[in-house]
């Protein structure tokens, strides 16, 4: 993990429901010339196609088994967070976030629903009142 964030030191929170279909396989194929793949999520039937995807750069087996396995993992339920956080030094946890981190959520306090991970969107940084703080928009998978 980039960054780990104790629960308790949250200051706003806020989350939006945006659930993707959640396909099991994919046809990845490149347009003229390459090979061809069928990417399917382990354990399951590769029942729920997503639709296929051509595209001229795919011609070698291990970049379009990424390519698919990149397009099954954006689907399914998931949310996006947006958490308010003061801005701590770097020596204090979590320090300036970025885009692109791990983030883990320790949320176990108080009957919490226990540790989470997501990915960092964004950072906007806010001045004002007294304090600085940072609000940063975490892609939750569930």
């Amino acid at each position: 993990m980039d960054a780990i964030v104790p629960v308790s030191m949250v200051l706003n929170l806020s989350a939006s429901w945006q659930p993707e279909p959640d396909y099991n396989a994919v046809y990845i194929s490149g347009t003229y010339a390459g090979v061809s793949v069928n990417v399917k999520r382990q354990g399951s039937a590769g029942d729920n196609p997503s639709p296929d995807i051509f595209e001229d750069w795919l011609t070698e087996t291990q970049v379009n088994t990424e390519r698919g396995r990149n397009e099954l993992a954006k689907g399914g339920q998931q949310s996006i967070i947006n958490m308010e956080l003061p801005l701590t030094d770097t020596e204090t946890v979590p320090g300036l976030g970025s885009q692109a981190m791990l983030v883990e959520v320790r949320d176990s306090v108080l009957g919490g629903q226990g540790n989470w991970r997501a990915l960092c969107l964004s950072i906007t940084v806010r001045a004002g009142g007294g304090r600085v703080s940072q609000i940063i928009s975490l892609e939750r998978h569930y």
